[in-house]
């Protein structure tokens, strides 16, 4: 009974690290890019970036369970797609987790400034505030996936409640006219796309709860499928409770919000005046700091692995986790610190970096690994056709990025 309540435990737990790092403080700016779209069309396509996201964190999954238990995006892409693919995999994982790191170290920064600030009398330098998030946090990664999921939970729970307090405010609130509002037009669309895909990109964590679990495909399946559920039903009930809420048109509306060049900051301050409710912006700011937690511990425990798989580190050594370590959070912690501009430039082009790694690369692991009939004891139900077909929607979606990047498409 016992064991059996303890692997509970930590499959729930690897459910809120898949949750967790997939839901990031970029899910208050899903209504900002949706709006134009419309509550219908955004629903269809959440759903479908859901579906597509799932689908192939699955081929992951798949083609994680066909090597060692080690095994990290860095060895399956080797193994599978030779070092062309390796090379590709290291560039667009590196450039996309450190970015991400960092742009979370100075998130993680601000917030403890402002609660140091709040404590006491004498501020703290911002270097070190870095260097205390860092450090902290970076010690339940470097502990082990067992440290994340415990400290994980934790946050989840504190999460959880805050979003479902948003929620409880902003429902009494939404106008029906609002929520059945139709599109502005379908170029809104290809603008909304690379934010919603990117928010379920939780596949970096794969080969870390892998390893933490087993190779228990039914379960691993499990926890892909509730994991990445979680985000798309929090996804529906927030953006239907902003766009119910706020018009698209008139004085106090998301026209406004665009016209004063504000974004999450002037959505929540729009919400207050129109409902009256402090409590809002105190409750999506909690989200947020916490939203920020969560992500790096998961994306920063993806990158932990990857850097042990890719330098073929051991991770039961001092050497290896110094190593490891010293790998995965000094430059995301100097870029933070000395050179900001240089994680925000790549941030502006993380959604390509999404696509190639958890879309197109997938496929073509997958596709690899059926041709060499490599012994597998996991198979998604997904023939070549399907497989093909995933390749053309990830190519079209890697050329609609790079036009928006470069301004090809805008509003």
């Amino acid at each position: 009974m016992a064991t059996m309540k303890a692997s509970f435990y930590k499959t729930l737990g690897c459910i809120l690290i898949v949750t967790g790092t997939a839901i990031g403080a970029g899910m208050l700016a899903i209504p900002l890019v949706t709006a134009e779209v419309g509550f219908k069309y955004s629903a269809l396509l959440l759903l479908a970036c859901w579906a597509l996201m799932t689908f192939t964190a699955l081929l992951i999954l798949e083609v994680n369970l066909a090597f060692d238990e080690k095994a990290s995006f860095s060895s399956m892409s080797y193994h599978s797609l030779g070092k062309p693919g390796r090379a590709i995999t290291w560039v667009s994982f590196l450039l996309l987790l450190y970015a991400l790191t960092a742009a979370y170290i100075t998130g993680g920064t601000s917030l403890l400034s402002r609660i140091t600030e709040a404590l006491s009398s004498h501020s703290i330098p911002s270097w070190l505030n870095s260097l205390l998030f860092t450090g902290v946090l970076g010690a339940f990664v470097i502990w082990g996936t067992h440290a994340v999921d415990y400290l994980n939970r934790l946050l989840m729970s504190v999460k959880g409640l805050t979003l479902l307090l948003l929620i409880i405010l902003l429902m009494p609130h939404i106008h029906l006219n609002l929520v059945l509002s139709q599109s502005q037009g379908p170029h809104y669309i290809f603008i909304a796309l690379p934010i919603l895909i990117t928010s379920f990109g939780f596949h970096i964590v794969i080969p870390s709860i892998r390893q933490y679990l087993g190779p228990d495909p039914k379960k691993l399946r499990q926890v892909i499928l509730i994991g990445s559920s979680l985000p798309l039903i929090i996804y529906l009930l927030w953006d239907i409770s902003i766009l119910g809420t706020i018009p698209l048109h008139g004085t106090a509306s998301f026209h406004t919000i665009e016209q004063q060049q504000s974004s999450i900051g002037g959505m929540l301050s729009m919400l207050e005046k129109l409902l009256q409710l402090p409590l809002i912006s105190a409750s999506a700011n909690l989200f947020s700091d916490v939203a920020i937690t969560t992500s790096f511990l998961g994306v920063s425990l993806g990158l932990y692995d990857f850097i042990i798989d890719g330098l073929r580190l051991k991770k039961n050594t001092s050497f290896g986790k110094t190593l490891g370590a010293a790998f995965t959070f000094g430059l995301p912690l100097g870029f933070a610190l000395f050179y900001p501009q240089g994680f925000i430039l790549a941030l502006n082009y993380a959604s390509i970096f999404v696509v190639i790694l958890l879309i197109i690369l997938p496929v073509l692991m997958v596709y690899c690994i059926r041709q060499h009939n490599k012994p597998q004891i996991y198979r998604v139900k997904a023939g070549n056709a399907v497989l093909a077909s995933v390749l053309v929607l990830g190519l079209v979606l890697l050329a609609l990025e790079l036009m928006i990047s470069f301004n090809g498409i805008h509003t």
